[in-house]
């Protein structure tokens, strides 16, 4: 099973689930995503993958789906008679190297989104364009992305960030109070604002100013258990305390003032785990 969601904005949290005798392989094009697994919270940039071996337990931690682009493949191992179309030897060698990627959560190979795109492509227009050489390519290019995958899980996470760009980030974290100004980062990295845009994007995982909305949102999560809506819509630089509460329920799905710590000793996380009456999303199995 292929997928792939696309949201605007964040969606309830992906309930603790498994995937009976199949792995899922998930790609975070873009966003941020976070998973738990035996005990273990994983918090995946755009350009990381994530996988789970089969019949493993793993949810998003009680936390939102939050904005952005992510695919997931969910491949069943059995029965072993045929696999994808390959050889016995070769079906055993694929599944083997599939089960033994030393690393669970680890960054993409860069050929991934294209390969993703062209196979959700395929899929889309299964319907209306068929051709006898599609059923070849769909198996080329998900024997394309597997392999992508396995060479790339060996990686790890190293050079998700350079140094130049690390300077950026720590600026960000440093001015979190100040106006989102993509110009002013621009000039810290030595870059055209253009090429800025295209590089953080690239390596960091979401557009600058969409990062430092996100830091905002992290600092004012901190914050707001003990100060006021409106002292913390200031102190982080919103215009009004109606548009940080607009931003901050996109991200937390939970209104500003919802998220305080109660005086019934309702926590955020807590909050943060009932039951959402929003419907009509797309949603993972």
């Amino acid at each position: 099973m292929l997928g792939r969601y696309q949201y605007s904005a964040s969606v309830p949290a992906l309930r603790p689930h498994r995937h009976r005798g199949g792995i899922e392989i998930c790609f975070l094009e873009r966003g941020v995503q976070t998973y738990r697994v035996k005990g273990i919270v994983h918090r995946l940039h755009g350009y990381d993958q994530f996988f789970t071996l089969p019949d493993e337990v793993h949810d998003t931690a009680d936390l939102p789906e939050e904005r952005g682009i992510l695919y997931w493949l969910i491949l069943k191992l059995e029965p072993a008679r045929e696999f994808l179309g390959l050889s016995p030897t070769l079906a055993a060698r694929l599944k083997r190297e599939l089960l033994a990627m030393p690393a669970r959560h680890f960054r993409a190979h860069p050929d991934c989104a294209t390969v993703l795109r062209e196979l959700v492509g395929l899929l889309d227009r299964g319907g209306t364009k068929q051709t006898p050489c599609r059923p070849l390519r769909l198996q080329s290019l998900l024997l394309e992305y597997l392999t992508l995958t396995i060479a790339a899980s060996h990686q790890g996470l190293r050079g998700s960030a350079s140094p130049l760009m690390q300077r950026v980030l720590d600026f960000i974290e440093n001015h979190l109070d100040d106006p989102v100004r993509v110009l002013r980062l621009a000039e810290i990295a030595r870059l055209s604002e253009s090429r800025f845009k295209s590089r953080f994007k690239r390596e960091v995982g979401v557009p600058p100013a969409e990062f430092w909305l996100r830091k905002k949102i992290e600092k004012a999560s901190l914050l707001l258990k003990t100060r006021s809506v409106t002292q913390v819509a200031f102190e982080l630089g919103f215009s009004s305390s109606q548009y940080f509460a607009t931003v901050f329920k996109r991200y937390t799905l939970v209104n500003p003032s919802q998220f305080r710590p109660a005086k019934t000793g309702i926590s955020q996380k807590a909050r943060l785990r009932q039951p959402s009456t929003r419907t009509g999303l797309p949603r993972r199995p």
